[in-house]
Order: structure tokens, then C-alpha cells, then sequence
């Protein structure tokens, strides 16, 4: 892996390549963004230029430090993981052990936390001591999607560098060079996926998300023509359906959006669901009021999915309002 591999966070690549120029890197990093961005990989790479033998601002891959970086068997990198969803206070404790121990082979001692979040409060308070005082050859980069569950005092002490969706033209080449993905379906992955390489790469393999898009479309097409029955068994199909209730409302948000904007330019090139002009056609003479009031619902229903308000409620409601009748 190195920098070139890395999809988008060009600000954040030429930040930690400066710091390197520079010689002025921090013992403690703490990378934070959402799920699927990259985060660990830009971590990777720079703990491997931190290693490598010739000290430059990106990784060599010609030394004996990348090679064996590559091949993760360095013994001057640790990264530590969730075991079932935690990190508990003896692996932070063995963690330490490594930090107090002087570099086997290089000059340095690099470590990454992955889901550094899911650190017990045990575990944060035993890490905290080690991040006070530091050895100098110690370099530790915390990687989080949820810092706000990191002690204040933790965070306080890194030094934070965040990471921003990545643009969805890139999420959609990638997809569409790399994985062989379809171009119709890698630009709607990429919107699905709120520029997370990695959570669109998961939905390219997913054998059942554009069925679920079909069926939401029929659902849509019966509901606005004041088929009523749908609901009851739209209500079922959510329900059977929980632990995808986020990416069914985001297709339902992404459908209305391309409905408005189809509505107001006829142009098929402004819209995500490209593959799909003629529900787009049917589906146009809706009320641009209507579609409007149709998405604030829609976000509405997934604040209240979060906030645990009854989930049939939610969800009839907001089926009902597709309906026109609320």
C-alpha cells in the first residue's frame, strides 16, 4: 500500500507528507471520519514511511523495514483491534509493554488503534497514562468513526486529523475501473454510500440491494396511484427488512431527489437512478410540494428509527405521506 493507492484525503496526504518533510510529526495522532473512507489504510502507509529506512516523506518499498512491514512481521508495529466489538484494558496493557520496551530495528515504534472507540473506559484510563509521557520513539495513531465516546482527556492530547467524504466522481470510478462495476450502478452506489469507498465497495457485492430498489420503486408506484393496500405489507417488508432500514431510506431519499430534479429539467444526466427514466416518467407529475414534504418525512423517519420511536409508527407514517394522505 502506498499514498498513490489511496482514494481521495489529498489534503491529508500532502499534511502528513509536509510533516515529514519537516520532521515535526506528532506522537499521537488521532484519525477520525466515518466508517469506509480510508482511514486505516492512509494510517498504514504512514506508520510504513515512519519505518522505512530512508527516511523520506512516502515509503521507499524497496528496504528491509517495508518489506517487512508488507509482510507484517515488523516487530516495531503493533496494531491492536476490537476483540467482539471492545478493546479491553489487558490489550491496552500488553500494548504498554511494547510502548516501554526501546525499537528492535528501527528508530521509531509505530502503533494503530483500529475503532479506537470501542476502548473501555479501562482500557482509554490505561492508555492514558502511557500518552502523557511518551518515549520519543513512539508514534501512536488512533483510528475512530465515533470520537465523541473517546475520553475528552484523550482527545485533548492528539493531534486530530479528520477525514471528509470522499468526492462521489472518485467513489464512482473506482467502482467502475476497478471493481468492473456497471456505469449506471456505480454512480448510484456512490451517491448511496455518502462518499464511503468503503461501504460502496459492500453494496457493489451485495446480490440483493438493487432488488430491494425494484421493490421500493413498485412500492412508490402503487402508493402515489392511492394503492393503499401496499402499506400493510410494505410495513411487514420493512420490519423483516431492520437491519437494512438505513440504505431502504436512503434509496427512498435518492429516488425523490432524482424525482424533483427530473421533474423540473427532464435531463436523465442530472439524476442517480439513471437506469431507471421510465419510473422517473411515470412518477413526474407529482406535486413538487408534495415530493418536498415526501423528503422531510423521510429524514424525519430515520432521526426518529435512531432516537428508538416506535418503528411501525415511523414507518406507516412516512408511507403515508408517500400516499399523499397526511
Amino acid at each position: 500500500m502506498e499514498y498513490k493507492d489511496v482514494i481521495g484525503h489529498d489534503l491529508v496526504v500532502k499534511s502528513l507528507k509536509k510533516a515529514c518533510e519537516n520532521h515535526k510529526m506528532s506522537h499521537f495522532y488521532i484519525f477520525e471520519g466515518q466508517q469506509g473512507l480510508g482511514k486505516r489504510s492512509v494510517a498504514r502507509v504512514f506508520a510504513k514511511t515512519l519505518l522505512c529506512e530512508k527516511k523520506g516523506i512516502e515509503p521507499c518499498n524497496n528496504c528491509n523495514s517495508c518489506y517487512k512491514f508488507d509482510n507484517r512481521i515488523h516487530p516495531d508495529f503493533k496494531e491492536v483491534y476490537p476483540e467482539k466489538d471492545i478493546i479491553k484494558k489487558g490489550q491496552i496493557d500488553e500494548l504498554i509493554k511494547f510502548i516501554n520496551s526501546s525499537p528492535f530495528e528501527s528508530e521509531k515504534k509505530l502503533i494503530i488503534i483500529d475503532e479506537a472507540h470501542l476502548m473501555n473506559k479501562e482500557a482509554q484510563n490505561s492508555l492514558l497514562k502511557s500518552l502523557e509521557e511518551p518515549p520519543n520513539y513512539i508514534h501512536i495513531i488512533l483510528v475512530s468513526s465515533d470520537t465523541k465516546n473517546l475520553l475528552p482527556t484523550i482527545r485533548s492530547r492528539g493531534q486530530q486529523i479528520r477525514f471528509y467524504p470522499i468526492e462521489g466522481d472518485k467513489v464512482a470510478d473506482y467502482l467502475l475501473n476497478t471493481l468492473q462495476v456497471k456505469k449506471e450502478h456505480a454512480l448510484f452506489l456512490s451517491k448511496l454510500s455518502n462518499g464511503s469507498l468503503g461501504r460502496a465497495i459492500l453494496l457493489s457485492e451485495s446480490e440483493d440491494l438493487f432488488i430491494r430498489r425494484d421493490w421500493l420503486l413498485e412500492l412508490i408506484d402503487g402508493l402515489i396511484r392511492k394503492e393503499g393496500f401496499r402499506i400493510f405489507a410494505a410495513v411487514d417488508y420493512f420490519y423483516s427488512n431492520k437491519d437494512f432500514t438505513e440504505e431502504l431510506l436512503q434509496i427512498l431519499m435518492l429516488w425523490f431527489r432524482d424525482l424533483a430534479v427530473y421533474k423540473m429539467t427532464k435531463d436523465i444526466n442530472f439524476v442517480i437512478n439513471r437506469d431507471k427514466e421510465e419510473f422517473l416518467l411515470k412518477q413526474s407529475f407529482m406535486d413538487f410540494e408534495l415530493i418536498n414534504d415526501i423528503i422531510e418525512k423521510i429524514q424525519e423517519t430515520s432521526l426518529n428509527i435512531q432516537m428508538n420511536v416506535n418503528f411501525q409508527l415511523a414507518i406507516e407514517t412516512m408511507l403515508l405521506k408517500i400516499q399523499g394522505e397526511v
